[in-house]
Formats: C-alpha cells, sequence, structure tokens
C-alpha cells in the first residue's frame, strides 16, 4: 500500500511540474504577442485601423521629383476619410513632380511621415 501512495505521490508532483511549465509557456507566448503587437503598433500612425490601412492627401499638392511638402494625411475607411496627421511630411520618391488638384495616395514611413506611392488619373 505504501509503493502505491509513493508512486502516487511521484506523479502528482510530475503532474504539478508539467502544470507549472504550461503555465510558464503560456505567459511567454503572451508576451512574445503582444510584442508581436507593439512592433506592427509603432509602424501605423495613430488614427489608422491598422496595417492595411489606404491614406490619402487630397488634391491640389504640387511635390517636385525627389522632393518633399507637408499636408493634411486622410485614412480611407468604409467610404468615409479620417485625418490621422496634420502638417505631416509627405516625400515624392517619383521621377517627375506630382499633379495639383488629384488626390495622391501614400504609405505611412512609420516615422509619422509618408510617401506617395501612386496619384489619382
Amino acid at each position: 500500500m505504501n509503493a502505491t501512495l509513493n508512486r502516487l505521490g511521484q506523479l502528482e508532483a510530475r503532474f504539478e511540474r508539467m502544470r507549472l511549465d504550461l503555465q510558464d509557456c503560456q505567459r511567454k507566448l503572451t508576451q512574445a504577442l503582444q510584442q508581436i503587437r507593439d512592433g506592427q503598433a509603432k509602424y501605423t500612425p495613430s488614427g489608422g485601423s491598422g496595417a492595411c490601412t489606404v491614406y490619402q492627401v487630397s488634391g491640389g499638392l504640387v511635390i517636385p521629383a525627389g522632393g518633399s511638402a507637408t499636408a493634411n494625411v486622410y485614412a480611407l475607411s468604409g467610404g468615409t476619410s479620417t485625418l490621422v496627421a496634420t502638417s505631416a511630411t509627405v516625400y515624392n520618391t517619383y521621377a517627375v513632380a506630382t499633379t495639383s488638384g488629384k488626390p495622391l495616395t501614400v504609405g505611412a514611413n512609420g516615422d509619422g511621415s509618408f510617401t506617395v506611392i501612386g496619384q489619382s488619373c
């Protein structure tokens, strides 16, 4: 009888260690997930809804080839636009200037600035 109780105690201790190990793994996974979320968040300007947000600058902004300008940037979502950045720096890395009167599609750079990635026809 003592051998059975002894063996039962050993099994109970083993299960307790496994439970604690599993709990530790869960804690580490939760921390890793939060670090990933924090890392992604720093590349999305506030007011945007995520990595797939489309940003736009209203028409009227002419940026010379290789130059930059400041403008208000809007996030487009569900047919509405929401201001996400006021007087943000917008870079034009194209070999030609942008055209006045046509909206610019821009991408977030992660530092609060934006880069032109397209212009309406």
